[in-house]
């Protein structure tokens, strides 16, 4: 055994949660953005990110699931839609399936995964935890 790995503890019921939260933000962010022209500037853009997350938080918040003060969850998906969508290179394939599989793969946890991969759904699940955490007054997971 090598002493440089960690071990995590994953709970199936929680990526699920974790899984539809992402999803739900990225079927938002695609039926409510107009146009790249409309959405050029970077307030304009993080206007539109921020009121997507806040629907999605309001409706797991009818779930009794509250992310809406996880300023490290929201950050985390500003980065990764500015990049991957917002400001994407004109060829680059931004359309909701590409975007779907992808996040799909990441929280899909009965299938082999590469490292790559597997590493993002820990990053990811972590940040998450920190809003159920919150809640259950939970300082730390050891």
């Amino acid at each position: 055994m090598r002493t440089t790995e960690k071990e995590y503890s994953i709970v199936k019921d929680r990526v699920e949660i974790y899984r539809d939260f992402a999803l739900n933000l990225l079927y938002y962010i695609h039926a409510y953005y107009i146009d790249r022209e409309t959405l050029s500037e970077d307030q304009d853009i993080y206007n539109h990110f921020k009121w997507c997350f806040k629907k999605v938080c309001d409706e797991f918040l009818l779930e009794g699931l509250d992310f809406t003060d996880n300023e490290e969850l929201k950050e985390y998906f500003y980065a990764y839609y500015y990049h991957q969508f917002y400001m994407a290179d004109m060829g680059q394939d931004v359309s909701i399936q590409h975007l779907e599989k992808f996040w799909k793969q990441i929280f899909e946890i009965d299938k082999q995964k590469n490292k790559n991969l597997i590493n993002v759904l820990i990053e990811i699940y972590n940040i998450y935890d920190k809003s159920i955490n919150l809640e259950k007054n939970i300082l730390e997971i050891v």
